[in-house]
């Protein structure tokens, strides 16, 4: 479930700022990291884990769902018991500057999303809605505890919290159905007899050498997971429309150039853009 949460957190910041894949992103101990020889990137570091005050049950449950013939399975288990986890996030970069922009792209697309949507989840974390995710106003550990045990200097960082569940094993019985979840994603009307119906956001990039940094011509760019490409024009920008809100993972290939897979976060009925540089072989 944690290891979820944080891939999950990963690809959005990947998605959200001007990262381009989730390989910027380092889970490592803060104290493992230099900024000797890389390129820029976010640290994401799970530090606390404690039981949350503000949402708990307790005992079991029973989910109930009856056909017309009423028959079904039931579904016993015990509620869930959710957790605040604590995570710190850091930017690395070679110059203070671009370290402090790394950190502010962070915090802007934080500001803008208090929760995990459920939409955004990969299968295993759904069935609980949102997830709550806030900029800590008061940290689980004071912070000049936190970097002295960390054995890093202070620097700056933002202080997360996300809420989760935690479930204990499931059990099942018959008789009654696992109760079905009405819930709809907010960009389609999956009705009977009804087609999906999507609004039209969009993915706009430019795509760079890395050396010379001139745009590049005639990349083929692949939306993973879908049957739709594009090709970058004379000034190396590509686009793609009618997408759904989601994360999503881009494949550019070019003679003579490293492939590269990029992630992007449509989240907003504004255009998503990225600039891509690509590597010369």
């Amino acid at each position: 479930m944690l290891t979820l949460i944080l891939q999950t957190l990963a690809e959005l910041l990947a998605g959200g700022t001007t990262l381009t894949s989730t390989e910027q992103i380092d889970f490592s101990h803060p104290a493992s990291l230099t900024d000797q020889n890389r390129g820029s990137l976010l640290n994401v570091y799970l530090y606390d884990i404690r039981e949350s005050k503000q949402m708990q049950q307790s005992g079991r449950q029973v989910d109930r769902y009856f056909t017309g013939e009423r028959q079904g399975i039931a579904t016993v288990s015990s509620a869930p018991t959710w957790f605040d986890i604590s995570i710190i996030i850091t930017a690395i970069d070679r110059t203070a500057l671009g370290e402090y922009h790394l950190l502010s792209e962070a915090l802007s697309f934080l500001l803008r999303h208090n929760s995990l949507r459920e939409e955004f989840l990969p299968p295993d974390l759904r069935g609980y809605g949102n997830l709550s995710m806030n900029i800590s106003l008061d940290p689980a550990i004071e912070l000049g505890g936190l970097w002295s045990a960390l054995s890093v200097p202070l620097r700056p960082a933002i202080h997360l919290t996300i809420t989760v569940p935690i479930e204990p094993r499931r059990t099942s019985v018959p008789l009654v159905w696992q109760r079905i979840f009405g819930m709809q994603h907010p960009l389609q009307d999956v009705t009977e007899g009804k087609s999906v119906k999507t609004r039209r956001v969009a993915i706009v990039g430019t795509i760079k050498s890395s050396v010379t940094t001139q745009p590049i011509a005639g990349v083929e760019v692949a939306l993973l997971g879908t049957e739709k490409s594009a090709t970058s024009d004379s000034e190396g920008l590509f686009f793609f429309e009618n997408l759904r809100f989601g994360n999503y993972v881009l494949r550019l290939s070019y003679l003579g150039y490293q492939s590269q897979n990029c992630n992007v976060l449509v989240d907003s009925l504004t255009y998503t853009f990225k600039e891509i540089l690509l590597t010369p072989v």
